[in-house]
């Protein structure tokens, strides 16, 4: 009887030593482990343990990505806005989207090197928060230099006047009057001369410009140790076979980051900038949406949901054994000497990182990473712009249909491309043939962009062009209405042509935003503010080429990080991560927007000039426009594809990934 008895209790000892988490058996000596409890000090509540796991962190960690992948995006929805407010050139805008990447790579090879044996969770926990706060600092333009004090249907500038004559000039209007036209871009004591009562766009442009690359360089900085830290910390913690899994559900919910950014940036383009009541309409030349509120909310939510993320424990329960951590405790037990331990540092370093490049397998997948970025960067951080002049599109339809089509295929494709990794258990060599495969067909849905488009609209009583007129408009214009040819600011007449602008189209009245009396302009002489809209029907099949696209594209994505973290050792993992991600950031995100973003300016017609100094474009060439941007896209697509095929050549020959480290436990369960 004794005996049983022992063994009972030595049976309940037993079950109350060990708990589960998550189907693991977890010994009560590694629940008490401070290392893989949450809280911080001696603050870890029993209530917060049962996040300790990876669902845990991985649910925590998706709704910060997603904060901090919107902020990323938010600005591409904002592009025409911000352009039309600062008159910023495409150029410019392109310079603000690659500074994200000059903060990014300024940091991420040197800190990725220290994953290991950092506090990854309150590293990602900080970099979140500065997220938050770049996105503050990004809506500061708006609060420092404001916009117009009265947002109402405004004439091209604002003067104090005397005479009808004046006010019909100043208004954009036809003036029959045979007077000198004034010079408005100076002022002058004269008495009888107006006073400019407006800025001009340009007059903050350089102030605003240096704010919102300040802000978007920190989110470079806050973006520096997301995938090497995350790669590090979710590898480390879960079977090899796994990593794809859940890496996966990060990156797919991460993707509706984008989707949320131009959703709302969608929502925030039809409110006016100053939240007042206006009598312009979102088709206004004159209208400018309230992009500063996205920076805001953004801003603060980020800021918010990074405290969480703090209190989770340096590694999780039941982690699989790390031969790394323990092979840098060795080294570094018998030093004592600071110098001694940064030449250790240095030359583990260096190590390192001469074993990466002397990779040859992972330098080419680098290049065709690079590559691939390079067409993601530039055309689709201008993609809501092009479909806005392209299609004819305001900001907000443009920005509502790159969220509600292109990017939930753009996050499902991450995710079926995560679960097909763990589904069939993908070799690498087997990941390698099948980005190879889907790469090439990309290429060919994308290039349709080149058929899908649509002709130039014509603008009549362009100054400088001869588009034939009837009998009635040769007798009207800028040279009977004495028009200053530097005002552009295009109506859409009742005959539903485009005009330059009210004066050259000889109207001679307006009420609200509707011009009356229009001497060139025949059934009935009225037009509205803004372009006609123009019947083309290639709007929504290039929309669905955009959705296939960017599914086949983020299929592909999981399948490549597995490959690459398998074509290196354990140990170099963190800063081939690192230094893939920096070169993708210099030559991918970083000259993708300003190579874009010059191949966009460069097919204007028509540059806002406001006193002489460009600003940003009023009319673009939409054919040349539509050739030049699939242009470089299927260019840089095609290089790619030669890239992978040369990996593919590499793999086979030198059977790499036969020669990693994968223990044999793992190549029995089909790990990548």
């Amino acid at each position: 009887m004794t005996e049983k008895r022992d063994n009972e209790m030595s049976l309940l000892d037993n079950q109350e030593n060990q708990k589960t988490n998550g189907g693991h058996v977890v010994l009560k000596e590694e629940e008490d482990d401070p290392d893989t409890q949450c809280g911080i000090g001696s603050c870890k509540p029993r209530a917060l343990q049962v996040f300790a796991n990876i669902a845990g962190f991985t649910g925590f960690y998706s709704i910060t990505s997603l904060l901090s992948a919107t902020l990323l995006t938010y600005v591409n929805s904002q592009v025409t806005t911000l352009e039309r407010q600062f008159g910023f050139t495409s150029s410019e805008t392109g310079i603000i989207m690659a500074s994200n990447d000059i903060g990014y790579m300024l940091v991420v090879v040197f800190i990725a090197h220290f994953a290991h044996r950092s506090h990854i969770p309150r590293f990602m926990s900080a970099s979140v928060l500065l997220f938050g706060i770049s996105g503050l600092i990004c809506c500061l333009p708006h609060f420092l230099f404001g916009t117009e004090k009265s947002p109402s249907e405004a004439p091209i500038q604002e003067y104090v006047l005397s005479n009808v004559t004046s006010q019909s000039r100043v208004n954009g209007l036809c003036s029959l009057a045979n007077d000198t036209l004034m010079n408005f871009c100076e002022e002058s004591d004269a008495p009888d001369k107006p006073e400019v009562m407006t800025s001009r766009p340009r007059d903050h442009a350089a102030a605003a410009l240096g704010i919102i690359v300040i802000g978007m360089a920190l989110q470079g900085v806050a973006k520096a140790p997301r995938n090497p830290f995350l790669i590090t910390y979710v590898d480390g913690n879960v079977e090899k076979a796994k990593t794809g899994y859940y890496m996966g559900i990060i990156i797919s919910v991460a993707i509706f980051g984008p989707a949320l950014a131009f959703s709302l940036g969608s929502y925030f383009t039809r409110i006016y900038v100053t939240l007042g009541d206006t009598d312009l309409y979102p088709r206004h030349p004159r209208w400018i949406g309230a992009w500063w509120l996205g920076y805001l909310v953004f801003g603060a939510a980020a800021i918010i949901m990074s405290f969480p993320l703090f209190f989770f424990p340096r590694r999780l329960k039941n982690a699989p054994p790390s031969n790394a951590m323990d092979d840098i405790k060795k080294k570094k037990k018998d030093l004592v000497n600071i110098t001694a331990k940064l030449i250790v540092e240095v030359k583990d370093y260096l190590r390192v990182f001469v074993g990466i490049l002397t990779n040859p397998l992972y330098v080419i997948l680098v290049v065709a990473n690079v590559t691939h970025m390079f067409s993601v960067g530039g055309a689709h951080a201008f993609m809501p712009k092009y479909m806005e002049n392209q299609f004819g599109l305001p900001a907000w339809k443009a920005n509502l249909l790159m969220a509600g089509l292109s990017m939930p295929m753009a996050s499902l494709g991450t995710f079926v491309g995560g679960w097909l990794t763990k589904k069939f258990k993908m070799s690498p060599l087997t990941g390698l043939k099948f980005v190879n495969v889907f790469t090439f067909v990309a290429i060919v849905i994308m290039a349709l962009g080149f058929l899908f488009g649509c002709p130039q609209p014509k603008m009549l009583n362009r100054p400088g062009t001869t588009t034939s007129l009837t009998a009635d408009q040769e007798n009207c214009g800028s040279s009977i209405c004495h028009c200053n040819d530097n005002d552009f600011f295009p109506i859409c007449g009742s005959d539903n042509n485009n005009y330059y602008s009210p004066c050259h189209a000889g109207c001679l009245a307006q009420n609200g935003p509707s011009y009356l009396n229009c001497t060139c302009i025949p059934d009935g002489g009225k037009a509205t503010a803004g372009l006609c809209d123009f019947d083309c029907p290639y709007l929504y099949p290039y929309a669905v080429t955009l959705a296939v696209s960017a599914f086949l594209s983020t299929m592909m994505i999981m399948p490549k990080i597995i490959i690459k973290i398998r074509c290196v050792t354990e140990k170099q993992k963190p800063l081939a991560v690192a230094f893939s991600s920096c070169m993708t950031s210099l030559f991918g995100f970083l000259l993708g927007p300003i190579i874009y973003g010059r191949v966009i300016d460069s097919t204007c017609l028509i540059w806002d000039s406001p006193c002489g100094e460009r600003g940003a474009c009023a009319l673009y060439d939409i054919i040349d426009l539509r050739m030049k941007i699939h242009g470089f896209y299927v260019v840089s697509r095609g290089i790619t594809c030669i890239c992978l095929l040369i990996a593919l050549a590499i793999a086979l020959k030198t059977k790499i990934f036969e020669k990693t480290n994968t223990t044999k436990e793992d190549e029995e369960k089909g790990v990548l």
